[in-house]
């Protein structure tokens, strides 16, 4: 080595000290800023957080951040984050229709893949095709859906089906998680799950008043519903709407109550039952309308073979999408249908598909998968996270504000899915459930990646706080026992404690 090597080498050594001081005492200095806003927001053991700067792992500021808490919708980021580990980015949920012919009569078969985007209002809202006319048509329609795979069966040349199967076994048929609560099953954030889904497992209503009544006047998707009442009544014009739609929870028969305005029309969504069965049903009434006899339909038994035969028609969704609208939109049929597909990729051997001998994804599995996937990148333990759903839906789950951190900084930090899984979260102030907060990021070239979670008694926020240097700070927020005091609280801490890290991130280099 030369003596002007050397030289330099020795002078690179003060300088880099002087950063690496100059980095820890503006850490330091957030750390302070961060403890004042907790402090301030008297929430006092209501609380738990943890900040952590992502490139080096160190704890910028934390309370309680080992204390087990409800993560309430922040339970999809540890799901979504394990999908995307143990299937894949390029993973893609497939619908598939299958026909088997034997002695001229077809055997038709839906093969689910658990996909939770088939058929889902908001997905075809955004997307579009082109017409007989040769014109681009945005938005599809659940019939437009339906026609392709009934157009395909036309076009095969097919008269006659001898049974129409709806084959769901690639997930269990406990539908529905028990830790639930039962008085909302009908509300669409506790839809059903189910190894094949429709129509995001949910309904619309369409009301209006007429004269002295309130008229039923849409419902989707088009099936002969029954009111098995409706006891609503019309309201003074500029009253307040109570109308509601509600329904048996193993059934459809809807029973309409409340009063709405005199002139008002309502939409109002709610969750179906056995998805599966109900497509079946759709599916074959198409196809009879089309001149193809149907002699029967049904779901998929444990004994049928796996289904074979020509495919007539796939339909996929890409995990980034299922990714997006479960942490982005807070979608729990979506979370929780990549927590039972999650199951069924850890309980099957790869190339398995749903039929005799294969297991289907469950609650269970999908937990000890999971779990599984916690222990490899965060080496927790089985005390540091308690899981009962994918969703965060249920009261039974525990995390700690620490474990969050170390999750998030997991793929912060990950070259291969870090960009995926934070790509899936909502951007503060622009979209998702954090579209109306964080007012003050607007031109901000900081970016927050986050996600909100809300249940009774229970507010958190957790994400990554990213600077344009590219230096990311992971955060977690975890409020639990607000039952009296409400969300505006913890959601102002929430913000406080984000603008915190913001303005550390805003300065030139980046650096805090």
């Amino acid at each position: 080595m030369t003596h002007a090597s050397l030289l330099k080498k020795r002078r690179l050594i003060p300088i880099f000290a002087a950063l690496l001081w100059n980095s820890i005492g503006a850490a330091a200095e957030l750390g302070s800023d961060i403890r004042r806003s907790v402090s301030t927001s008297g929430l006092g053991e209501l609380v738990s957080y943890s900040v952590v700067d992502v490139g080096t792992g160190q704890t910028i500021a934390s309370g309680g951040d080992f204390t087990l808490r409800k993560p309430a919708s922040n339970m999809k980021l540890l799901t979504t984050g394990a999908a995307l580990e143990s299937l894949g980015p390029e993973f893609k949920f497939r619908t598939q229709l299958k026909v088997d012919s034997n002695l001229g009569l077809a055997r038709m078969v839906v093969a689910g893949g658990g996909d939770p985007g088939f058929a889902d209002p908001e997905l075809l809202a955004r997307m579009s095709f082109i017409d007989d006319a040769g014109k681009a048509r945005p938005g599809l329609g659940t019939q437009d859906l339906l026609q392709w795979w009934i157009d395909a069966a036309v076009k095969a040349g097919i008269t006659r089906v001898a049974e129409l199967v709806v084959d769901d076994r690639v997930f269990d048929r406990v539908c529905y998680n028990p830790a639930w609560p039962t008085d909302q099953r009908t509300r669409p954030y506790c839809a059903e799950i189910w190894g094949f889904n429709f129509h995001a497992n949910m309904m619309f209503v369409r009301a209006r008043t007429s004269d002295t009544k309130v008229v039923i006047d849409g419902l989707e998707p088009s099936f002969d519903w029954t009111i098995a009442r409706n006891g609503a009544t019309v309201g003074p014009a500029k009253s307040k709407s109570s109308f509601v739609v509600t329904r048996n929870a193993e059934s459809h028969d809807l029973v309409v109550s409340g009063r709405l305005p005199a002139g008002a029309r309502v939409e109002l969504d709610l969750s179906i039952h056995n998805p599966p069965a109900l497509f079946g049903e759709l599916l074959s009434r198409g196809l009879r309308a089309r001149g193809i006899t149907v002699d029967s339909v049904r779901l998929a038994t444990g004994a049928d073979p796996a289904a074979t035969g020509t495919v007539l028609g796939v339909i996929e969704t890409p995990l980034a999408v299922v990714l997006a609208r479960a942490n982005t939109d807070s979608n729990n049929l979506h979370a929780e249908a990549l927590l039972k597909r999650l199951g069924a990729a850890h309980a099957n051997a790869p190339t398995a598909i749903p039929g005799p001998g294969y297991i289907g994804g469950s609650w269970e599995n999908g937990a000890s998968a999971l779990r599984e996937s916690l222990e490899r990148r965060v080496g927790a333990d089985s005390a540091a996270f308690v899981l009962s759903d994918g969703c965060g839906l249920s009261h039974a789950n525990r995390v700690t504000a620490a474990g969050m951190t170390a999750w998030l900084r997991s793929f912060a930090a990950d070259d291969r899915l870090g960009s995926a899984f934070l790509a899936s979260l909502a951007i503060a102030g622009e979209n998702g459930t954090v579209q109306k907060r964080f007012a003050e990021l607007a031109g901000s070239p900081v970016s927050v990646r986050c996600k909100t979670g809300y249940i009774n008694g229970v507010s958190c926020l957790s994400g990554v706080v990213i600077a344009p240097s590219g230096r990311k700070i992971a955060f977690s927020v975890l409020t639990n026992g607000i039952e009296k005091i409400g969300t505006d609280r913890p959601k102002k801490l929430q913000e406080a404690l984000v603008m915190d890290i913001v303005r550390a991130l805003s300065i030139p280099n980046g650096r805090p």
